[in-house]
């Protein structure tokens, strides 16, 4: 079996009663013979399935996964869905970041208005094929809207806002901006974002943050992701320079500060919960403690950083400081796909460090607190939405290597929609 196989969501106020030999709650400790009751809407109980069965509701639909694991939709917390139509277009891996972004400005330019918007519709339609439930997209064009349909899921986008040579928020398109935040004060799932360090002004960065605190919405940056970032803000030498001369957005009077891009961004005062910091790569025991200290949520594309060979993220680092931790899975322009679950398999084959509890957290209720959805998503409770997986198991899976299995079997498409998205 696989993501194309749907089981069919009830009507409004069905109950069903769904059975597996797993329940992974995410929020709780797995469920052995577990159950999962809804009605139509969202999930009313989670529990052991005798117990669970002996107060559902008379005449509740039963459901039966058989030797399966229910799990929560995934998160896959970062994304550039316009870049799907590049998929192929560029050889991975790259030497370098900067070698990368050459390829991708001499590609990008011959991309017209039409393969962008559809991009946006088959990068979705990849995130639903493997199990997202939920995911966080950074889009530079606020004009190309994310159609919704019943086999697509739901998303955060973010507006990426660039600039290191301008003092307030602006896009090439001023009325576009305008519209887009106009939108954005009444939808929830529209949000900004600042590029980078190195791409986006300190007054631009403080203001787009400001925006977003106002509203409470989350707001997402690319940090410590390259080492030419790095190079860039003690010297303010280096590929980033050179590209900033090149655009016509270098600002000659611009002192770099000399620290990370973490201190940095803790002087323009920009880390609290809210903000999600995406890579973190390049990272010291110092900046790690930071961002605990400002309960800041990290995102980690750890395919990606392979295939651009920007370094490997210390993971283990962000977990032993509490951190929420989510993973992503960057663009189809520096990743082969976007399955989520063979990002999480990438981790278990490289590091060893995270344990595939932590994994499984992260790929779920992480990406969702990260995204500041965890009211809706991420974890099987009472109240959260009806977007929940079936991962089918091997008959000798035991507790011990159930998590793995389930990252694993995810891989290999061995799972189902348990429950549809939209409209349920």
């Amino acid at each position: 079996m696989n993501g194309s196989n749907v089981v069919r969501k009830p009507s409004a106020k069905r109950f069903e009663f769904h059975r597996a030999a797993w329940v992974l709650p995410v929020s709780s400790p797995p469920i052995s013979n577990g159950a999962v009751l809804t009605d139509g809407e969202k999930i009313v109980a989670v529990g052991n399935f005798k117990t669970l069965g002996e107060r559902s509701p008379r005449g509740a639909t039963q459901v039966d996964h058989g030797n399966a694991a229910i799990i929560p939709a995934l998160v896959n917390a970062h994304t550039h869905l316009e870049l799907s139509a590049m998929q192929g277009a560029i050889p991975l891996p790259q030497s370098s970041f900067g070698t990368w972004v050459q390829e991708l400005f001499s590609r990008k330019s011959t991309l017209s208005p039409e393969p962008a918007a559809a991009s946006i519709g088959k990068g979705r339609r990849q995130l639903f094929e493997s199990g997202t439930g939920l995911y966080g997209d950074i889009a530079n064009t606020p004009e190309l809207k994310h159609e919704e349909d019943s086999q697509t899921p739901e998303g955060v986008t973010f507006l990426e806002l660039l600039g290191f040579d301008r003092k307030e928020m602006e896009t090439p398109d001023p009325d576009l901006l305008r519209k887009f935040l106009d939108e954005a004060e009444t939808d929830a799932s529209l949000s900004i974002a600042a590029h980078a360090c190195y791409s986006t002004s300190a007054g631009v960065i403080q203001k787009a943050k400001e925006w977003a605190r106002v509203r409470q919405r989350p707001f997402s940056m690319h940090v410590a992701e390259h080492q030419e970032e790095m190079e860039f803000l003690q010297t303010g030498n280096g590929f980033c320079r050179q590209l900033l001369e090149n655009l016509g957005r270098w600002v000659p009077e611009w002192e770099p500060p000399q620290t990370s891009p973490v201190q940095y961004l803790k002087r323009l005062g920009v880390l609290d919960a809210g903000t999600l910091l995406v890579h973190a790569v390049h990272m010291t025991p110092s900046d790690w403690k930071i961002l605990a200290e400002n309960h800041c949520p990290v995102c980690f594309c750890p395919r990606s950083n392979r295939h651009l060979n920007t370094g490997r993220a210390d993971i283990g680092s962000a977990l032993k400081y509490g951190l929420v931790s989510a993973l992503g899975t960057d663009s189809l322009a520096s990743n082969k796909d976007l399955n989520l679950f063979a990002e999480a398999a990438f981790v278990l084959d490289h590091y060893p460090e995270v344990p595939p509890t932590d994994l499984l957290t992260m790929m779920t209720l992480g990406g969702a607190k990260a995204l500041r959805h965890d009211n809706t998503f991420g974890s099987l409770e009472p109240g959260k939405r009806l977007a929940f997986l079936a991962v089918f198991l091997p008959e000798s899976t035991r507790l011990p290597q159930l998590f793995e299995t389930i990252i694993d079997q995810g891989k290999k498409g061995a799972w189902q929609w348990a429950h549809c998205l939209r409209n349920s």
